[in-house]
């Protein structure tokens, strides 16, 4: 597989610095884009690199506003087959570009990670082949009652996971949910803190719901878990509880709707509590295991 890899800024180089501890052979070439360009381009044209090799996959990473339409340009030069393109900020992949790229590129498989570390299979060859050592979390947790280890199988793009993991040896498992989190600000997470309209929360949550996820999967428990009881009247408000879900905007299950009841699966929900305050039944409750 031959990546080609558009970055620019902080984010971007250590994404790069990451991926190359996999792909390094694979990397066939990387552009450096400045990072205060302007918001609106006019020629994009003018910041198409010349002689560009022929790729199966561009990793585009850390570019705002309209330079990010270059990869429209370099996939049809290069022959690129996918294209993954990530934001973590609302400001820096609009709605509109997005849609742009995609009609440009029919072509082409196209996914936009928001954060990067929610990027999962979606078979595509080449993107899957990516997201077998970078994408959302994948951990093994080994220990009984404290941590001795953490094997990650699938490290996040930022390189956090790896970090998270090495940082968890030694407390209680269950405080091990709680602690990924904490370790995700300590690394830092680059991801904005901005309120994101189209996930209804800023994208470092969605973060940080990412890497609690793959501790609870590893683990099979979470120490505290949102349950739905029978006031539950979801066909009278619309499921508000699944409509306002941040990770369900995500694309994961954390809100089903089953036999026309609303069930939380406490493996995906990241505890925002959204539609505890959204829910005009008062059907959505907390319970804390210890």
């Amino acid at each position: 597989m031959r990546i080609i890899v558009l970055y620019s800024g902080n984010y971007g180089e250590r994404v790069l610095n990451n991926i190359l501890t996999k792909f390094a052979p694979n990397i066939i070439s990387v552009y450096e884009f400045e990072e205060n360009l302007p918001e609106y381009i006019e020629d994009i044209e003018n910041y198409v690199p010349d002689n560009l090799p022929e790729c199966d996959l561009l990793v585009v990473t850390g570019l705002h506003g309209d330079i990010n339409l270059v990869t429209c340009k370099i996939a049809n030069k290069t022959g690129a087959k996918s294209v993954i393109i990530e934001s973590h900020s609302q400001k820096q992949l609009p709605f509109g570009i997005r849609s742009e790229i995609t009609e440009s590129l029919l072509n082409v498989k196209c996914v936009f990670p928001k954060p990067f570390c929610s990027l999962k299979p979606v078979g595509d060859i080449y993107i899957d082949e990516f997201v077998k050592y970078f994408g959302a979390p994948k951990i093994e947790i080994i220990g009984e009652k404290f941590i001795k280890s953490v094997i990650v199988h699938r490290n996040a793009p930022c390189g956090s996971t790896k970090y998270i993991a090495e940082n968890l040896t030694g407390y209680p498992l269950n405080e091990a949910e709680i602690e990924s989190g904490n370790k995700l600000h300590n690394y830092p997470c680059l991801a904005s803190m901005e309120f994101d309209n189209e996930f209804s929360d800023t994208i470092l949550h969605l973060a940080g719901y990412k890497i609690k996820e793959a501790v609870k999967k590893s683990l099979g428990f979470s120490n505290m878990v949102l349950n739905v009881n029978s006031n539950c009247n979801g066909v009278e408000c619309g499921f508000k509880c699944y409509n306002i879900c941040p990770v369900v905007k995500m694309g994961e299950k954390a809100v089903e709707i089953i036999d026309k009841t609303a069930k939380i699966n406490y493996l995906y929900c990241g505890l925002c509590m959204k539609c505890i305050r959204e829910c005009p039944f008062n059907a959505i409750i907390s319970l804390k295991y210890s």
